[in-house]
């Protein structure tokens, strides 16, 4: 399709930079929008790639749908009728797929960002890119790898100057379930991210012991958090409830 960049990261630039002179608001998420966002993931170029391009955005839909299709991609119609409320489905010509979410990130969790999706101009917010990435139950390398960089690149702050931690907080302080899972994933990192160091560019050394040192004091302060009423109601079931949902693969 003309004008339609085989490169993903340029390609995530291209329509955000078409969306905006459209006047819609469509932000990045995933691995793309970090790499956006954390230039270290540069060190890491033979290992992070990238196919499929996820965004956010909200409702009303129509914006979205004409500003992707003029911008060379196909709707999956089928797709966008039955789930339009909260998710958009597009094709370019190679089978590239383009995910858009509406109003929420629904995955293992749900990440509700409709009101904060202005906070920076071309991707979903640090502590939202963060949450995004720990909300995963089974993280794979390359999630790993996205959340060390990060980290990283980014202090994490009060407010949304850096990674937001009134906004990690305010997410896992009032539900348990995202704190169990954001708990673990953090511990599961803190401990692998060594190894990784070990096996990456010695350049590297350095973004993984950053990485470290962050997602420690981050698990730390979100441990002495004060925690909601319904967190603590939650929390006494443990894990003999699941607290996580099992998103499905669509393709």
């Amino acid at each position: 399709m003309t004008g339609v960049l085989a490169d993903p990261v340029d390609e995530t630039r291209r329509v955000l930079k078409g969306a905006e002179a459209a006047g819609v608001v469509l932000r990045a998420i995933g691995g793309i929008a970090i790499a956006l966002r954390a230039p270290s993931i540069r060190l890491f170029g033979a290992i992070r790639t990238y196919h499929d391009i996820d965004l956010v955005g909200t409702m009303p839909r129509a914006s979205i749908e004409t500003v992707l299709v003029d911008l060379g991609y196909e709707p999956a119609r089928r797709f966008n009728a039955l789930n339009g409320a909260d998710r958009l489905l597009f094709h370019d010509s190679s089978g590239r797929r383009v995910d858009v979410f509406l109003g929420q990130l629904r995955m293992c969790h749900d990440l509700r960002f409709a009101e904060r999706l202005t906070i920076d101009r071309w991707t979903l917010s640090l502590a939202d890119l963060l949450l995004s990435k720990l909300q995963i139950v089974e993280l794979t390398d390359r999630d790993a790898l996205d959340v060390a960089v990060l980290l990283a690149d980014h202090e994490v702050t009060e407010d949304d100057a850096g990674i937001g931690l009134t906004r990690i907080r305010a997410v896992c302080a009032t539900d348990w379930g995202w704190w169990r899972t954001v708990d673990e994933n953090l511990g599961a990192l803190i401990a692998r991210w060594p190894g990784d160091a070990a096996h990456s560019p010695s350049a590297a050394e350095t973004t993984f012991g950053t990485a470290v040192a962050r997602a420690t004091a981050l698990r730390q302060r979100l441990a002495l958090e004060p925690k909601s009423v319904g967190w603590r109601i939650r929390a006494a079931l443990g894990d003999r409830i699941r607290w996580y949902a099992e998103p499905e693969e669509i393709r």
